[in-house]
C-alpha cells in the first residue's frame, strides 16, 4: 500500500513539473497570438485608411485651376466634323477665240469693170461656204496679196475661186478656197507668214486693208467675180502680163 502511495506522489510531482514548464510556453503562444492579431488589426486599419484616401477629393493647386477651366470650356464646345476636301480641278482658262463675223451686204455695184483688160463684174457664179479659221485665213491671205483698191481685192478672190472651179487646179489643190490658198508654193504671203498680221489678234486685224479684203471675200463667196484668170503677179513683174484692174496693182494671167 505504501508503495502505491509513493508511486502516486511521484507521478503527481512529475505532472506538476510538466505543468510548470508548459505554462510559460502556452502563455507565450497566447502573447504571440495576441501580438499577431494586433499587427493584423493595425494593417487592416492602414489599408482602410489608404482606401479612404483614394476616394477623397484631391486638392488642386490654384495655378492648375485655370488649365482645368480651359479644358472644361473646350469640352463644352460642339464637336467639329472634319471633312476631307476633295481636290477640285481648277477650271482650265479658256482663251477667247476671236472669230471674224462675215459682213452681210453683198452688192456688185461697188465694183468696176475693165473689159479691155479682161475684167468684167459678174454675179451668179458658184457659191462657196467658209467659216471660222478657214474664213479668217482666206481673208488674211487676200489682204496680204491685193494692192490699192477693192477691185484688186476682188481680182485676187476671183482667181482663187476660178481655181476651185477648174478641174486641173481642183484635183491638184482641192475644191475649196482655203485648200487653194494653203497649197504649197502658191501664195507667198501664207508661207512667209506675212498673212498672220491680218489674222485675229494680229496688228492689222480689223483695219482698213483687212476690211477691204473681207468684203471682197464675202462677195466672192456669194457669187460675185470680176475675172476668169487663174493667176496673178505683183506689179513689178511686168513680163508676166499686161492685164490689171488698177494701175500699180497685180498683173493677171491664165497660168
Amino acid at each position: 500500500m505504501r508503495n502505491k502511495i509513493t508511486s502516486f506522489l511521484v507521478i503527481a510531482a512529475q505532472l506538476l513539473l510538466v505543468g510548470f514548464f508548459c505554462l510559460p510556453v502556452i502563455n507565450n503562444d497566447v502573447i504571440v497570438e495576441k501580438h499577431v492579431s494586433t499587427i493584423h488589426n493595425e494593417n487592416l486599419n492602414k489599408i482602410a485608411t489608404s482606401v479612404s484616401l483614394l476616394f477623397e477629393e484631391e486638392e488642386v493647386p490654384e495655378e492648375l485651376l485655370v488649365i482645368k477651366e480651359e479644358d472644361n470650356k473646350l469640352a463644352e464646345l460642339p464637336s467639329i466634323e472634319v471633312v476631307k476636301e476633295e481636290k477640285k480641278e481648277e477650271p482650265k482658262e479658256e482663251k477667247e477665240e476671236i472669230i471674224s463675223t462675215p459682213l452681210v451686204s453683198v452688192d456688185a455695184s461697188k465694183y468696176n469693170s475693165k473689159e479691155e483688160m479682161g475684167f468684167k463684174v459678174t454675179e451668179g457664179n458658184k457659191n462657196y461656204d467658209l467659216d471660222g479659221e478657214e474664213f479668217d485665213v482666206v481673208v488674211a491671205v487676200v489682204a496680204g496679196e491685193f494692192d490699192k483698191t477693192l477691185d484688186d481685192a476682188l481680182g485676187v478672190v476671183s482667181v482663187i475661186l476660178n481655181r476651185c472651179d477648174n478641174n486641173n487646179w481642183r484635183r491638184w489643190a482641192g475644191d475649196n478656197p482655203y485648200s487653194q490658198v494653203i497649197r504649197k508654193g502658191q501664195f507667198e504671203v501664207y508661207f512667209a507668214g506675212y498673212y498672220l498680221k491680218y489674222m485675229p489678234g494680229g496688228s492689222q486685224y480689223g483695219k482698213e486693208k483687212y476690211n477691204i479684203a473681207k468684203q471682197a471675200v464675202i462677195d466672192g463667196l456669194n457669187g460675185i467675180r470680176n475675172n476668169e484668170y487663174l493667176g496673178f503677179r505683183a506689179w513689178q513683174i511686168s513680163s508676166y502680163s499686161d492685164n490689171y484692174i488698177v494701175y500699180g496693182g497685180n498683173r493677171y494671167g491664165y497660168n
